[in-house]
Order: C-alpha cells, then structure tokens, then sequence
C-alpha cells in the first residue's frame, strides 16, 4: 500500500472512533478509498482505513456490513494470507469504512507493470493465493454455522505482496467479502450496478446467477493466473461495456500461451491447469482449490528436480500482441452477402447460421452505411414482448443506440411459435443464449458491413422457454388470428417504442453504462 498525496479530502485529518487518525490517501477505486492512518491508541501504529463508496441508510443495513467485516476478520485470524481487519465503523455521513493491517509492498498488478515473473516465483505467489482462497472456501462459524465465503472479486489489485522488509514475499489477499456486501446492498439488478471487476468476473456471475460458488472464484483465479505468466490478459478489448465482456467471458475461447507470445515457455501441466480454471462451464473447472493448490505442489517439485524452467522469466517480445479467437460462427458471418432473394431495403429478418458448431441463430438487417459507422459497438439492448394467453406469437426487438447523436434504431421481427420454422428459431435462442447480428450497408448490400452479438440473460432465456412450453400445451382461442396477434402486439411494441423515445430524450446527458441498465429496466418495467 504505497502513499499518495491528495489536494483537498474531507477525511484526511479527521480522527473515526476516537481512534483512527487519517493521514494520507493510499488509493481509490471502485469499491472505496483507502487512507493511511495511525492507531493514536496504540502509540501511533500504522492501518489502513478503507471507505467504501455508498451509504448506509437504515439498521438493517448497518447490522449486515458489521456481519460481513466480522467475517472478514475471522478469516484474517485463520489464514495468513488473507489481510487481517481488526475493526469498522460508520462516519457521520453515514460512510461504512473497516480498518485494516498497513502492508509494505505492491499489488500484483503494480509488479507485473514493471516485471515479468520466474516460474518459481509464479508458483509460490499462487500458493498462498490459493492458501488463502482454500481457507475462505471453507468458511467460517457464525451463531453455529459454517458459511463458506467466495470472494467475487479476485483480480491482480486485489492480490498484495507484502515484503516488509524481510526476504520472502508473504502474498495477501484484500477485500473479501465486500463485494458481496456492495451487491446486496445496492438494491439494483445485475445490469444497473454490477459488483465486480468485468475482466475477472466468472461466465455465471456476468450472466446475473445470484448463487455463485467457489468455482466463480477459480475461474477468476485463471484470469489472474494467465495475467501473472505472460503478463497480458486473456481476453484483449478495448471496451469497457458489460455486453461485450459478457460475450468474450460467455463465449470467446481463450487463446493458448503460444498465441500470445510463442516464444514463452511453460510447463504444459501449468498451462493445461490454467486452461481448465478457464472453462466456460462451471463442472469443467477444477472444483475446488484444494485440487489446484495440489497440482502446483506437483509442478513445482518437478521444476525443483528438472530445473529447466528455473528463473526462467515469462517475458513477451515487445511487438507480440494478443488477438483473441474468433467464434466460427462469427467469422462466417463476416463472409455473408446479402441474399439475392430478398430487396435492397431497411429490412430485416432471422437466418439459422449452419457451422461446425451447430446451428448459430443469426438476425439480417440492411440500414445506410453512415448510421452503421454510428450505431456498431455502442448501446443495444434485446427484449421480447407477447401475449401468449392470445396466441402463440412473440415479438423479438432489437435496439441500436447511439447517445451522441441520439440515433435509434429499432429491429423487429414477428416469431409464429406455431410455425416450426419459426419455432425452431427460438428454442434456438433460448438453448444457446445468443445471436449474431449481421448489418448490410444499403449502399453496398454485397459483403457483410458489421457484426455484433447479443447475449441473452437467463430471465430471458427462461421466457422463451416457457412461451414455448406454454404454446404447446394450451388450446388458443381460434378466434384470434396470426394477424390479429401482430396487431396487439404492433400497440404494445409502439407504447414501448414512445416511452423510450421520450425518456431519451430527457436523458440524453447520462453516460452510456446509464442507458444500458436503464433500458433493460425499463423493459422490465414495461412486461410487469
């Protein structure tokens, strides 16, 4: 925790339960600020105080994040490798803050900028990150029950190498259980305020499961891992939108070490170790840490007695850079030309895409190449809206949105559930959660413009699941037509259309994050 001055703070000087005097800002970041401060009760000892970065507003609340730090300093008691808490409080403005150990050091995110790791060094620090996640796992006793603890939140600012002085690296683990606390305390949905660090974040935690495990933990764990051997993380973008790292954590494969840099040499149980963490489904994770913790051991007493990767540094050339695979699917996409059957318009309709991985749900649509340049990889949201009660028909919309020049484009489509075609669309979508989105200049119809794709939550994925089933087993009323359907359909999507149009309008000033979870409520809002 190295010190860094500040201009003006309001804590800085202030003393918090008569005891902790505030001297410096150390850092900031998502979760809350962190301050130096001496112990005045304990001649002056460093801490370190962390204020977190909401307010607690009732006793319900207050009781619940003294729970959480309370749990948070009995796995400090436990296990040396997690930082150990010793109290916390609540300011006057009604700020949570808990004081901790002072370290000496550096996270492993402020090492890896200046310097590569040794194998063996790479070991030993995943060790004890494991020492210590094994311990949380296995929980701790509250009124006579065991609660396992899951982190949610390992990434490399969150890993300290404490030295203090002495010649061995003791690995520390900061801020367990607090983003658990931060989540259920925000009152919002996994879409308006999402807890975490998205490039670390597991695939079921970015898809909204409200139960995570210790594999949620291990999957992260492999992030981290792959970060610290070729310094680079597995999944390269420059965005930092929810949907698409929901997309390269739900779906993209992660590249091997040789893609990143073919000159790195590691062991090939390690990296076959940090590959399975890597797993998308959860039950091709190793299932606990324990199991990971005991293959290290493994290989690190077979580099000890085969000391070919010795000191070796996992140092990438210079002019190596990552590029991530591309699903099949959506490199297919990409080779599409507009079909000679259908006109050259502001059109658009579904296609099931045949690959090697089975059939890929696709959604065409032609708009002018200037709204295209505005419209690729800004806000998009997908909803369905029906009245199965009526007939068997849902609406499938799509919405492109640009907040700089509040261009909206909206793509709509009617899905017949009694039509096996089209029912074959959406159990399509509802099996496999997501769906390219291929768009087609108007002015050069002949090769594919742009492709995007969309992830489905698993609410969404549920619906449709549902409406399907509930087709199936109802009896409609035949006096309601295909036609009729589209018209009640036509007014509710319309009514959806309006409301958002005119909120738009109004919030044009927000910040695109805003937009993306404000719609996806207000789309909730609008099927309750």
């Amino acid at each position: 925790m190295n010190e860094s001055k500040t201009s003006s703070d309001i804590y800085i000087g202030q003393l918090l339960n008569n005891r902790y005097l505030i001297r410096n800002l150390l850092g900031a970041g998502g979760m809350g600020r962190v301050y130096l401060a001496e112990d005045v009760t304990k001649e002056c000892m460093l801490v370190a105080v962390k204020m977190l970065s909401l307010s607690i507003g009732n006793k319900h609340l207050a009781e619940r994040f003294g729970r959480e730090i309370f749990i948070g300093a009995q796995l400090g008691k436990k296990s040396p490798h997690i930082t150990r808490v010793f109290t916390y409080g609540i300011t006057n403005e009604r700020v949570p803050f808990y004081v901790m150990e002072y370290l000496r050091g550096n996270t492993i995110k402020q090492i890896l900028k200046v310097e590569s790791l040794t194998i063996l060094r790479f070991l030993v620090m995943c060790q004890q990150i494991c020492l210590g996640l094994h311990c949380a796992h296995q929980g701790v006793t509250l009124n006579g029950k065991v609660y396992p603890i899951i982190h949610r939140d390992i990434k490399p600012e969150n890993i300290f190498i404490n030295n203090n002085g002495k010649k061995t690296e003791i690995v520390k683990i900061l801020d367990f259980g607090i983003a658990k606390f931060l989540t259920e305390s925000s009152g919002m949905t996994m879409t308006e305020s999402f807890i975490g660090s998205l490039p670390y974040s597991s695939p079921e935690h970015m898809q909204g499961q409200k139960i995570l495990d210790v594999r949620s933990d291990i999957y992260s764990l492999g992030v981290l891992m792959f970060e610290m051997l070729t310094r680079k993380h597995p999944f390269h973008t420059t965005s930092h939108s929810f949907s698409t790292w929901c997309k390269l954590h739900c779906i993209q494969a992660p590249p091997t070490f040789e893609e990143v840099n073919p000159h790195v040499s590691i062991p090939q149980e390690l990296q076959q170790l940090v590959m399975r963490c890597l797993a998308k489904d959860v039950n091709d994770r190793p299932q606990s840490v324990k199991e990971i913790l005991d293959d290290l051991v493994k290989i690190k007493a077979q580099i000890e007695q085969y000391p070919s990767h010795d000191g070796e540094k996992l140092q990438p050339e210079h002019n190596v850079k990552i590029v991530p695979l591309t699903s099949i699917s959506e490199q297919e996409c990409w080779q599409k030309q507009w079909p000679k059957n259908k006109p050259v318009g502001l059109i658009c309709f579904p296609h099931l895409l045949h690959t090697p991985k089975g059939n890929i749900l696709t959604l065409w649509a032609m708009l002018p190449q200037a709204e295209i340049r505005k419209l690729k990889e800004k806000i998009h949201t997908t909803e369905f809206i029906s009245k199965i009660e009526d007939y068997p028909m849902i609406l499938w919309v799509t919405m492109l949105y640009d907040e700089q020049s509040d261009l909206i484009r909206w793509l709509s489509y009617y899905l017949d559930i009694k039509d096996n075609k089209e029912e074959k669309i959406l159990r399509n979508l509802a099996g496999i959660g997501y769906y390219h989105l291929l768009l087609f200049a108007r002015e050069d119809p002949h090769k594919c413009s742009h492709v995007m794709t969309f992830m489905l939550t698993a609410k969404q994925r549920q619906y449709l699941s549902d409406a399907i089933n509930l087709s199936q087993n109802k009896n409609f009323d035949k006096l309601t037509s295909s036609h009729q359907a589209k018209i009640l359909l036509k007014i509710e999507y319309e009514k959806l259309k309006s409301q958002i149009s005119k909120k738009l309008n109004t919030k044009s000033k927000k910040p695109g994050g805003f937009f993306k979870s404000w719609l996806v409520r207000l789309f909730d809002l609008f099927k309750s």
